[in-house]
């Protein structure tokens, strides 16, 4: 049975009006697949800052870890 580990990722990416803009998500996952996957999906579907991201559909830089626990 796969379990399931903590991850932290740091998204980035430049924005057109604002330049360089970066984000640190924490995400779940069995694999770092699996929370890269959760991490993005919590990234573009989080309707609070929606027009900060506006420009990461086109471009972005993802770095993920396992956080120790």
């Amino acid at each position: 049975m796969p379990t399931t580990k903590r991850y932290r990722v740091l998204v980035h990416w430049v924005h057109r009006k604002w330049g360089p803009q970066s984000m640190k998500l924490a995400a779940e996952g069995s694999s770092i697949r699996r929370a890269l996957n959760n991490a993005l999906l919590s990234f573009f579907s989080d309707s609070t800052s929606r027009k900060q991201r506006l420009d990461a559909h086109a471009h972005l830089r993802c770095e993920i870890w396992r956080q120790h626990p």
